[in-house]
């Protein structure tokens, strides 16, 4: 039987564009239904806590006065997420749950805050073998094992993300090892 490898890549990228539509709508529910619960939500900016205990006294004044919480603008066009605001609205979340489950910024707390995200997908109704939840998980805990192996987040998220989908997590953390930053290609190709 031949297979006509158009087919398979319109296939697969139709899937990928609904799961990031899926994942985007998920990330905003979540994010919504956090702004209510606080009492406020979000701004976009350059300059946002980088520090958990910048991040701690960000939530602590936001909680007290109702002001916005600040959540960093940088490196969100490259994403799962099919638009910036959506990838914000998921630091925003995500930022919010580093504080309320009291977890560091050190790589096993952010490696349990990702476990916790990818349960709350599968809560939600998100199978784990869906593509939803393997860009998820490509995303989450991939950067995080790249961070752990050399020490740097993706150089372009979304082609890394694409390479763990595409050929596996440990293919893309490989490709992305032997990336050099000053070339930063796109995805591996087959």
């Amino acid at each position: 039987m031949v297979v006509d490898e158009s087919v398979n890549a319109e296939a697969f990228t139709v899937e990928v564009g609904l799961a990031r539509l899926l994942l985007g709508n998920f990330i905003d529910v979540r994010a919504r239904d956090l702004e209510r619960q606080l009492g406020f939500g979000m701004a976009a900016v350059e300059a946002a806590p980088s520090t958990y205990q910048q991040l701690r006294g960000a939530v602590e004044r936001s909680q007290d006065t109702g002001a916005a919480l600040p959540v960093s603008s940088l490196f969100c066009a490259d994403s799962i997420y099919l638009s910036p605001v959506v990838n914000q609205r998921f630091r925003f979340w995500h930022d919010v749950s580093h504080v309320q489950r009291g977890l560091s910024f050190e790589l096993p707390d952010e490696m349990e805050l990702a476990l916790w995200h990818l349960d709350e997908l599968v809560a939600a109704g998100f199978e784990p073998d869906s593509m939803a939840y393997r860009m998820f998980e490509a995303d989450l805990v991939g950067q995080l094992l790249l961070m752990g192996l050399i020490g740097r987040f993706p150089l372009r998220q979304w082609d890394f993300v694409l390479d763990a989908l595409r050929f596996g997590l440990h293919a893309a953390l490989l490709e992305e090892v032997r990336r050099v930053p000053a070339t930063a290609p796109g995805p591996v190709s087959a």
